[in-house]
């Protein structure tokens, strides 16, 4: 009864500390944060390593791609370190206070070396906030409405990317070079400060943040009858390997996909801001404009997802892998206008979810059919196939940027969607959908 009484007495500003929607709160903020400093830097590296300190493409590339190397090394470091200690603020503590820093540092930076420590140490502040962030709400929210939340929090996200080109081109315009970066460090600290005043969870059936989100998944896809993974058949669960994974055509297919069409995404970033500035002497806050049209249509994912389920997953990937490759070249093509670039950059935008959205329900779809519970390792094969593709592609962005130009730089990315779209195909189910077509005729 004493128990009851204290917790019935607790204050609302104690309470508000422990409650779900606070929890859901600041991880969303963590997440738009993480996202609104990923965006506002895109319209304004380019511009302070080629004009501030008289760099290349190619140096403007590896940049980019060094954000996606400190949040591959450190996601797996903050993950174990989590689950060891039993305790998430501390490392959502720190990984936003590395933000705050590597974004100030961006402020000050009068050498290239300065700014890829500051860009590494913004993906490993990534690497916290999207890990432990994660972890935070399967230790709060029951596992079957787990899938909901994430959903709702991942929005933010997205709301964060959208909108940081834009601001962060409008202030490097009108407020100088420091000022998209003071901006965000503001912003971060004050995520911060949510973060410190967010009670620390209880953690009586805390499990490793992987499997407690794979276990997530695996439920809201048995109560899902649009997209059913997971049957209840019966069967005994078998254990699985990455490597047994990696030997499935279906899930090594998906991790192709994956790796190259995030290596395409993620190499225009650096390479459409150059092309902008050299080709209609665009300005950052012109160039921010122009990326938010590349992002919008990432709004639509929860709808490709539902038509993907209706029509088939495989054709939807392909789908998305052959629009972007259309789209690319006519991104490259010599307009009149800045703003006749729009169109085909937003089909360009449109085609990363209609690629991506359907591919981890691939794979979790796959594991099922091989009958076992990998869907952990599964999410970490996306995540690692991504973070290398977000390296890979602004690295070779740069340095084909620096030897033939943009327009060959999109024709290349174009060459290979081209030719990696089709392996994710099922082509026996083809050739016996075929079959039973030409037999009906």
């Amino acid at each position: 009864m004493a128990g009851n009484s204290h917790v019935k007495h607790t204050s609302a500003w104690s309470r508000a500390r422990r409650s779900k929607i606070g929890v859901a709160a600041v991880v969303a903020l963590t997440l738009f944060t993480d996202m609104l400093v990923y965006g506002v830097v895109i319209p304004c590296l380019p511009m302070l390593v080629i004009d501030r300190l008289k760099g290349n493409s190619a140096m403007v590339g590896f940049l980019f791609g060094c954000y996606a190397f400190g949040l591959l090394i450190a996601t797996p470091v903050f993950a174990i370190l989590s689950d060891r200690y039993q305790n998430r603020r501390y490392p959502m503590i720190g990984g936003m206070l590395g933000l705050v820093i590597s974004t100030l540092a961006f402020a000050i930076a009068d050498t290239y070396p300065l700014l890829v420590l500051a860009r590494v140490a913004q993906g490993v502040a990534g690497g916290a906030s999207w890990t432990i962030g994660l972890g935070l709400l399967a230790d709060v929210f029951p596992t079957k409405s787990l899938g909901v939340v994430m959903g709702t929090v991942l929005t933010a996200h997205t709301v964060g990317f959208a909108i940081g080109p834009a601001i962060g081109g409008f202030l490097y315009e009108f407020g100088g070079f420091a000022a998209p970066f003071l901006f965000c460090a503001g912003f971060a600290v004050i995520n911060f400060l949510a973060i410190v005043w967010l009670a620390e969870p209880e953690h009586n059936h805390i499990e490793e943040t992987s499997d407690h989100v794979s276990r997530a998944q695996e439920n809201i896809e048995e109560n899902d009858e649009t997209t059913p993974l997971v049957k209840k058949n019966g069967k005994k669960k078998v254990p699985l390997t990455m490597i047994d994974l990696l030997k499935n055509w279906r899930i090594l297919s998906c991790v192709l996909c994956v790796m190259v069409s995030a290596s395409v995404f993620a190499g225009i970033e650096p390479a459409l801001p150059i092309h902008l500035q050299d080709t209609f002497n665009a300005s950052a806050s012109t160039v921010g404009l122009v990326f938010v049209a590349m992002v919008v249509p990432a709004f639509l994912a929860p709808v490709i997802g539902h038509i993907s389920d209706k029509i088939g997953r495989q054709a939807i990937i392909a789908t998305g892998m052959i629009l972007m490759a259309i789209a690319a070249p006519l991104v490259a093509l010599n307009y009149s206008s800045i703003y006749y670039i729009i169109p085909p950059l937003m089909v360009f935008g449109l085609s990363s979810p209609v690629t991506l959205t359907p591919i981890l329900p691939e794979m979790g779809e796959t594991v099922n059919e091989m009958g076992g519970a990998a869907y952990a390792q599964v999410y970490a094969l996306y995540n690692m196939a991504y973070s290398i593709g977000m390296f890979i592609g602004p690295v070779v962005a740069g340095m084909i940027m620096s030897a033939a130009g943009f327009e060959s730089l999109m024709l290349i990315f174009s060459a290979a969607l081209l030719v990696c779209s089709p392996i994710v195909l099922d082509w026996a189910f083809v050739y016996r959908k075929m079959i039973s077509l030409f037999r009906r005729n």
